[in-house]
């Protein structure tokens, strides 16, 4: 269940006025105490609303920085043209109690909305790289821009972006038959140009980008930022090394343009987005490992040894976003049930999962039976398959599936739980 700019504001009127978060939602929502929970969860993660007694969904009350976040949510839906200042004027009192013609609150948010247009709610531009794996349809959408990554394949550059000017069937068929693909950050004076044209105009601008640890990308963003604030100092332009790779990147990107949508700044949403990215899980297991092995993830040795052996390695990015090895499995059965066993052991039993997406290299039947595997053990609100990009799967190579959600625990203890070394 969803709640729409409405009924959040509906919400956050009823918690200034000191009522308890479950009683507003129950009776504006009737939602049943499961529901309850799942939202309770996410309003005390952003900060909104402050948990007094742990564990006890009832016992919940409005944050400072929620009020203020009440405060200027209402402020920013009712700021609306002068022509309709009868109807902002609600917020300055000019009706009085006895007044049968105010509005009601549901009514001004509507009236505002459909009288700004949805551009309104754009309070900041969101940037990828290619190696986030959006799909075009996404992309469009939501107005993402997308920076893209150039990738080299038998010699030939491709820098159009996702799939502009080769297929990805093409891609993964040439890789099978023998063809080398490389892939490159994106240089410093691409982000200088790219950043320059947002600070000229003005826009705030929150900048999603591949893990520092797997490329050079972030580290030529920030070089590049510190040029442009020179002679633009006021800029609002944040990168966020997302600690991440493929449809990781994705789903951090599904949660910003939520962030945005809820009226959060670019400084704001940047913050949360940095908090979020450490519980946002990705684990994968491969076909090959001479694809690793050609990118320097893998010894020569324990390429050619685990392929003799059949052993399908389990793959997840680590907490400071380089890649790991987590586990074994003999055989594509063993390593898919590994990616379940990952999924289990770092989301509560009957947890309902908002979104899962699994990503994969031309291999869709094995992505299918990971689909049906996790639907199997959870309830997900959103589940969807995605064809791995040039950027990422020329490392990981043709059969590669992975696995991406958000989990009841940072990636850090998990490791910690289940990896630390005695």
């Amino acid at each position: 269940m969803a709640f729409s700019d409405v009924t959040r504001l509906k919400i956050l009127e009823r918690l200034q006025l000191g009522e308890k978060c479950a009683t507003v939602l129950r009776e504006l929502v009737k939602a049943g105490q499961s529901t309850l929970s799942h939202h309770m969860k996410i309003l005390v993660d952003s900060g909104i609303v402050s948990a007094r007694k742990e564990g006890k969904w009832t016992f919940y009350s409005i944050s400072e920085s929620g009020g203020r976040y009440a405060a200027s949510l209402l402020k920013y839906i009712t700021s609306i043209p002068k022509t309709f200042d009868k109807t902002a004027s609600r917020v300055e009192h000019a009706y009085t109690a006895a007044d049968d013609s105010r509005p009601e609150p549901a009514q001004i948010c509507e009236n505002n909305i459909k009288q700004r247009g949805p551009e309104a709610l754009e309070r900041f531009t969101i940037v990828v790289d290619t190696s986030s794996d959006l799909t075009p349809e996404f992309i469009k959408e939501h107005g993402i821009e997308v920076m893209p990554m150039p990738f080299i394949l038998d010699g030939v550059e491709h820098s159009g972006g996702y799939w502009q000017d080769i297929s990805g069937k093409e891609f993964y068929d040439a890789l099978r038959n023998g063809s080398v693909a490389n892939t490159s950050q994106i240089n410093l004076n691409a982000f200088v140009e790219t950043f320059t044209e947002f600070a000229e105009k003005g826009k705030d601008v929150i900048y999603l980008i591949l893990s520092a640890n797997l490329s050079a990308t972030y580290q030529n963003s920030q070089i590049a930022l510190a040029d442009v604030k020179e002679k633009y100092p006021d800029c609002n332009i944040f990168p966020i090394d997302s600690i991440s790779a493929t449809a990781v990147g994705t789903l951090l990107t599904m949660l910003a343009v939520k962030k945005r949508s809820e009226g959060l700044s670019a400084q704001e949403a940047a913050q949360w987005l940095e908090n979020k990215k450490h519980s946002l899980f990705g684990v994968f297991t491969v076909d090959d490992l001479m694809y690793l092995y050609r990118g320097g993830r893998v010894s020569k040795l324990a390429a050619v040894g685990g392929s003799l052996l059949g052993i399908k390695p389990i793959l997840g990015i680590n907490p400071d976003g380089s890649l790991g090895l987590k586990e074994k499995a003999y055989g594509r059965d063993a390593s898919l049930k590994l990616l379940i066993s990952q999924l289990e052991r770092s989301v509560e039993p009957g947890t309902v999962l908002d979104t899962v997406l699994i990503p994969h290299t031309d291999c869709e039947e094995d992505a299918l039976k990971l689909a049906g595997m996790v639907k199997e053990k959870f309830e997900v609100r959103q589940l969807e398959i995605i064809l791995m990009g040039p950027v990422i799967g020329a490392h990981v190579g043709p059969g590669t599936v992975a696995l991406v959600y958000e989990a009841d625990m940072t990636r850090d203890k998990f490791e910690n739980k289940f990896y630390k070394k005695s």
